[in-house]
């Protein structure tokens, strides 16, 4: 069943705390010119142009600049920095060494554009009521150094309730709480506290690096932000966020609006994207706990019957929030390991381009989509439970080589669609994605398990089953089936190997076309079997060759394995009642011939 795709038009912001923990084959040939060369399962495409670390950590403390922040007046030691009432400001490269507190001043540096400035916070605790607690405006690089064992808070604006500040009436605030136009490292075993009360937590204009510290965030805006890209390879992160979690969303070049996580903690809840790349997202390994737009349960219903889809209690044409995904990019996700818990008023995971998943464990609720891809799905390893969804998997072409895939949907399981806009029919150019290509589903291998609403497998073009172990809980509504394809469209359905059972109503039940080059049947029973009945498929011999819990009620199976052979018996048990089926041709169609009604 195919559905509209919702529009963003508000966004309302949460104050709740940060929540706990939620409990192959290759893609169809080359699909649009080469695809990225992938190596160590990180495509040349996510490689940040910045972000490399620097500093000055072969300096001694006593060739340090001692720096003492007092509300009665600041203190200087060493040169390169000068007081002017409550602002400090340092004037060239070097180190400098921050403690004390003001109650609304600044750290100001303007150090020129080659100069490299380490900052190490040794307990500092700075407001500024009206910009940035520290401002980096000119810098070749500055490094934040949180010492160890050291306590640091830094803030811009009043405090006050987040919703009510974002609803002020001409607020234009930019910047951050740590703001900086050059390169931004952080490093160090210390913990660092930003309140960003007027827009971001800490934000660069240019190339964005972490590679520890304990960090909590709380912004107006985005939590993070690293324009021209973001680099985390390490630290603990508790981010809230009245916009996007952590964001990098500069365009210009290669290299740029990128985000690269390979290690770390994060907790982010976030009214906007937990994780915006604007370009692209490649994450090799870390622990994410993710709230994003209050969660998957934050949805507007519908009445029981609405057309979209019969079995649905969503309306998602009524949605009125603002992008709410977990992760999101605006060309290529390529995750590789790490452990996501997701849960998210839109989609899980997001890419106007492609998804490639080859590693980790996700976990994953989604208002929408689990995970989508306006063009492509891909894939080849990884353990992903998507236990709730509107649909779970959705791109234009989509491919399952490895890994385990565990889906809940309440409309389609599996959806491979005509575009990004995910419309009936293909072939037609869509300004967003230029998809061009009849929609392809391809299972390879890896263990996929589906219970849907709607279609468990539906593909506006083509379904190829080539290995694997399926197994569909499909719809009880006569609308839906547990396979679907375009045969409308010219789109072909095919299994040449693997192992499976789709389940499901029988009234637009689908099985596989003659074309294929494994045995397979379909029998549509006379009446429906309740949810618990057991489905077993035997040889002639009495020998089990499958079997399989029935997760609704339900009246058609289809059944395929390399061990079917043609011409010979099988039997078919569902609740204790058997019946057998001879395979009479490569696709064996028996029973009732389908049609509305059981």
């Amino acid at each position: 069943m195919k559905k509209r795709k919702k529009k963003g038009l508000s966004m309302l912001l949460g104050v709740a705390g940060l929540l706990a923990a939620l409990s192959g084959c290759v893609l169809f040939g080359i699909l649009h010119g080469e695809r990225p060369y992938l190596q160590n399962g990180i495509s040349e495409a996510v490689k940040p142009a910045g972000g490399e670390m620097a500093g000055l950590s072969g300096i001694d403390e006593p060739e340090q600049t001692r720096i003492i922040l007092s509300q009665d007046g600041s203190s200087v030691s060493g040169p390169g920095a000068d007081v002017s009432g409550n602002t400090v400001t340092i004037d060239r490269g070097g180190s400098y060494r921050l403690s004390g507190t003001l109650e609304d001043g600044q750290v100001y540096v303007d150090a020129g554009g080659k100069e490299t400035v380490e900052l190490v916070l040794d307990g500092v605790d700075i407001t500024n009521l009206s910009d940035a607690a520290i401002h980096i405006e000119n810098a070749g690089h500055t490094l934040i150094l949180l010492e160890e064992g050291t306590f640091n808070r830094l803030q811009s604006g009043a405090e006050a309730e987040m919703e009510a500040a974002a609803q002020e009436d001409g607020q234009d605030a930019k910047g951050g709480a740590l703001y900086a136009r050059d390169d931004l490292s952080v490093t160090g075993t210390g913990s660092l506290q930003v309140f960003g009360y007027m827009n971001n937590g800490i934000h660069t204009t240019n190339h964005l690096s972490i590679d520890s510290g304990n960090i909590e965030v709380e912004a107006l805006n985005n939590g993070i932000k690293g324009k021209d890209s973001v680099t985390v390879t390490g630290g603990s992160f508790s981010i809230r966020s009245g916009g996007d979690g952590i964001k990098s969303d500069d365009s210009t070049g290669d290299g740029y609006g990128m985000i690269s996580i390979e290690g770390g903690e994060f907790s982010i809840q976030s009214q906007g994207d937990a994780l915006q790349a604007e370009t692209s997202l490649a994450i090799s390994d870390g622990t994410f706990h993710i709230i994003a737009g209050g969660g998957s349960g934050n949805l507007f219903s519908r009445p029981q019957g609405s057309w979209e889809n019969p079995d649905s209690g969503w309306d998602l044409s009524d949605m009125t929030q603002a992008s709410a995904k977990g992760l999101k990019c605006g060309r290529e996700i390529v995750v590789t390991g790490g452990s996501f818990f997701v849960d998210s008023y839109d989609d899980a995971v997001h890419s106007n381009g492609a998804v490639r998943i080859l590693g980790g464990s996700l976990t994953l609720a989604a208002g929408d989509d689990g995970i989508h891809g306006d063009m492509e799905l891909e894939i080849t390893g990884g353990d992903i439970r998507i236990t709730k969804s509107y649909e779970g998997l959705e791109a234009n072409q989509i491919s399952i080589e490895g890994g385990v895939v565990d889906i809940v949907a309440d409309d389609d399981g599996i959806n491979a669609n005509g575009g990004p806009d995910g419309g009936w029919g293909w072939g037609r150019e869509n300004t967003a994605s230029k998809v061009k290509d009849m929609p392809n589903l391809t299972i390879c291998g890896g263990e996929v398990k589906v219970d849907a609403g709607g279609d468990g497998f539906d593909s506006n073009g083509n379904i190829s089953i080539e290995g694997g172990m399926v197994s569909i809980d499909g719809p009880s509504s006569n609308w839906n089936g547990a396979i679907d394809s375009g045969s409308e469209n010219g789109g072909s359905c095919t299994v040449s190997g693997g192992i499976i059972l789709a389940v499901g109503s029988s009234g637009m039940a689908e099985t596989f076309d003659g074309s294929s080059t494994q045995c397979s049947f379909r029998h549509n029973f006379e009446h429906a079997y309740g949810a618990g009945s057991e489905v077993i498929i035997f040889d002639a011999e009495g020998n089990e060759l499958f079997r399989h819990t029935a997760a609704k009620e339900m009246a058609s199976v289809v059944f395929s394995s390399p061990e079917l052979v043609l011409g010979e018996t099988y039997i078919l048990s569902v609740g204790g009642e058997t019946v057998e089926i001879t395979l009479d041709a490569v696709s064996t169609i028996s029973g009732r011939r389908g049609g509305w009604g059981w």
